[in-house]
């Protein structure tokens, strides 16, 4: 496809994991355009899908700013947290892993006494910044309390049999008997949650949180069985208090069921990732006066249709010419009228991975030459 000059060029990758991240890659797609067609006008919207940097990202991407605090981290000990703010400061991004994260807990690592009250802590920071909406990002969590740390550090009580308040953690949310609110809670209740959230995942059962991450976590089999009854029993209570019935709802499971704490007592709703960032660049606008999109990402696969960013990119170009540059192709479906441009082929992973730029650079310069 030839196209002339004043093509308008729409540049939203996602970062090539292990190689370039996602600014990068559009720093070298412009440069290559630019020498092909220098009048084409170019947009660059690098993509993140909640996992780590997402914030940071975004904060670049929108002209937003960066504030740090510092939180308890999974076993309590301080840790900096990085959280951004958008929209003139009326939204946060919050990475819940800045706080939770499993590389924190490192040998450590142990759900049944990992707590997310750093997350809290988070939360309560940025809506003191003047939050007004806060974007959760779950995924990579230590945890697995239900969010019981995140809701005590912002103002919820839990209560054992003699009527002693202490914060759960997964391995003694057996002992809550009664919750209640203390006064700083209720300012949360005009806040506007959205968690970005890709797993489908329900609080409990086979599916659930305890059966299938903790383990990852380092949990053995005989507390996984342990996490569970405590997560049935705590659930239980929450959905009393709150009038809610989030367990079976898909995401309550996330970062060791931070989701379904925060749908329970804050209507959260759950998006995913690439969802909320496409939005908030408002993508489709963008997309509308495009003549050609180009999006990408490391490895492309089956997977890179079920949801992940290139997905989003795709449905919401709503059938404008696109390209996607990858390392590696091994999608065995391609969509219709999508030009795949597969920098390593043919070269060892290591050694793609290692020459990713001028692979990049090399490859983005053949295809402009022929489609610019």
């Amino acid at each position: 496809m030839k196209v002339g000059d004043k093509m308008n060029i729409l540049i939203a990758p996602d970062s090539f994991k292990g190689s370039l991240d996602a600014e990068r890659v559009c720093r070298i797609i412009r440069y290559s355009i630019k020498r092909n067609c220098p009048d084409c006008k170019i947009t660059e919207l690098p993509l993140a899908d909640g996992g780590e940097g997402t914030a940071t990202l975004m904060a670049k991407a929108l002209r937003g700013r960066i504030e740090k605090c510092v939180v308890e981290g999974p076993f309590g000990k301080p840790c900096t947290a990085s959280v951004a703010f958008v929209d003139k400061g009326n939204t946060a991004i919050i990475e819940s892993a800045q706080a939770i994260g499993l590389p924190l807990a490192g040998k450590r690592a142990n759900p049944e006494r990992t707590s997310s009250y750093g997350v809290g802590q988070m939360i309560s920071f940025a809506t003191s910044r003047g939050a007004k909406k806060i974007i959760l990002t779950l995924g990579g969590s230590s945890t697995n309390d239900l969010g019981a740390g995140m809701l005590s550090a912002m103002g919820v009580q839990f209560v054992d049999i003699c009527g002693n308040h202490f914060t759960p953690v997964g391995g003694n949310m057996l002992r809550v008997e009664a919750i209640e609110f203390n006064q700083a809670f209720s300012k949360y209740r005009e806040i506007e949650f959205v968690l970005m959230c890709d797993v489908k995942n329900p609080l409990l059962g086979k599916f659930g949180a305890a059966e299938v991450y903790s383990p990852q976590k380092g949990a053995s089999p005989e507390a996984v069985m342990r996490l569970e009854r405590g997560a049935e029993k705590l659930s239980q209570i929450m959905n009393r208090v709150t009038g809610t019935n989030e367990k079976d709802t898909e995401g309550a499971g996330a970062a060791g069921g931070l989701g379904f704490a925060a749908m329970s007592f804050f209507r959260a709703k759950v998006r995913s990732g690439i969802d909320v960032v496409l939005d908030m660049y408002d993508f489709q606008r963008q997309a509308e006066y495009a003549d050609l999109i180009i999006t990408g990402e490391g490895k492309l696969d089956s997977q890179s249709f079920m949801g992940k960013a290139i997905d989003g990119v795709l449905k919401a170009s709503k059938g404008k010419k696109c390209a996607i540059f990858c390392g590696k192709c091994e999608a065995e479906r391609i969509p219709d009228g999508v030009d795949i441009i597969e920098i390593g082929k043919g070269i060892p992973t290591d050694e793609a991975m290692s020459r990713a730029a001028d692979l990049l650079s090399d490859a983005a310069d053949s295809y402009f030459q022929k489609t610019l």
